[in-house]
C-alpha cells in the first residue's frame, strides 16, 4: 500500500511536466524539434541627457529688492545626465547627476555684503544717471535628480525630485561711465549665507527632443536668521533632451534532436 502511494505521488509530479512538454515538442520527419519557452526579458537600461534654460524667479524676496530683480534677465541653466531603467515598454525610473547655474540679475546697482554680526546685508547704491550699472548673484550647484516618467517613442513626460550641493557663489558688479568700465567681484558663500544644500520638485513634458519644464525649491535660499527669510526659487523654461536606449531580448530557442 505504501509503495502504491509513492507511485501515485510520482505520477502526480510527472504529469504536469509531461503536459508542459507536449506544447514544445514537434516531430518533423525523423527529427524531433524542441522549442524552449522564451527566456526572461532582460532589464533595459538607457541614458537621457537634458539641457535646460529657464526663467529664474525668487519667491518671497523682500520688498526692498523685489523691484530690483531684472525679471527675464534672471536665468537658470541646467545640464543633467540620467541613467534609467525601463519598466515595460513606456515607464522608466532614473537617478542621475548634473550641474545647475542659478543667476539673479538686478536692474539697480544692488550691493550684497556681510554685516558686522555675520549676516547678509544689501543696499542700492546712489549713482548718477549717467552711470550704467549692473549687478548679479550667481550660484553653481552639483545636482542629483531622481526621475519617474514615461518615454514612449519620441514622447517624454516625467515628475522628479532633486538635491543640489553648492559649488560656487559669486556676486558681480559692473559700472560704466564716460571714464571707462570698472568692476568688482566677490566670491564665497561666507558673504551671502545661502543654504549649501537645496532640494525641490519638478515636472517636464516634451516631444521630439524639445519640451517645457518647471521646478520649485522646497528649501529656502538663505540660511535661517542669516539672510531674507522664506525666499524660494522657482524656474520655468525649455529643455532639450536626447535618449539612448539599450536592447532587450526575448528570442525563442529551437533545439533539434535526430532519432535513430
Amino acid at each position: 500500500m505504501k509503495r502504491f502511494g509513492q507511485m501515485v505521488l510520482c505520477a502526480g509530479l510527472l504529469l504536469p511536466f509531461l503536459w508542459a512538454q507536449e506544447d514544445t515538442l514537434q516531430v518533423e520527419g525523423d527529427a524531433q524539434v524542441y522549442t524552449l519557452p522564451p527566456s526572461p526579458k532582460k532589464a533595459k537600461w538607457g541614458w537621457q541627457s537634458y539641457q535646460e534654460i529657464a526663467y529664474n524667479q525668487l519667491l518671497g524676496i523682500p520688498d526692498t529688492l523685489r523691484n530690483s530683480v531684472e525679471g527675464l534677465g534672471s536665468i537658470k541653466i541646467n545640464l543633467s545626465w540620467l541613467p534609467h531603467l525601463r519598466i515595460g515598454s513606456a515607464f522608466y525610473v532614473g537617478l542621475g547627476f548634473g550641474l545647475a547655474i542659478r543667476e539673479t540679475r538686478f536692474e539697480e546697482p544692488v550691493s550684497l555684503f556681510r554685516t558686522a554680526d555675520n549676516r547678509l546685508g544689501y543696499a542700492i547704491d546712489s549713482l548718477p544717471e549717467s552711470v550704467r550699472a549692473k549687478s548679479k548673484l550667481q550660484l553653481g550647484y552639483f545636482r542629483i535628480p531622481l526621475e519617474i516618467g514615461i518615454l514612449y517613442k519620441k514622447f517624454n513626460f516625467a515628475v522628479f525630485g532633486y538635491g543640489e550641493a553648492l559649488l560656487s557663489a559669486k556676486h558681480k558688479r559692473k559700472y560704466r561711465d564716460n571714464e571707462g568700465l570698472s568692476r568688482a567681484i566677490f566670491y564665497g558663500n561666507r558673504i551671502f549665507h545661502t543654504e549649501p544644500f537645496q532640494y525641490g520638485v519638478g515636472a517636464r513634458i516634451g516631444y521630439k527632443g524639445i519640451g517645457v519644464f518647471a521646478t520649485y525649491n522646497l528649501s529656502t535660499l538663505w540660511q535661517a536668521q542669516k539672510g531674507p527669510a522664506n525666499v524660494r526659487a522657482m524656474q520655468a523654461g525649455l529643455y532639450f533632451f536626447e535618449t539612448l536606449q539599450g536592447k532587450k531580448s526575448s528570442k525563442k530557442t529551437r533545439l533539434t534532436a535526430t532519432s535513430f
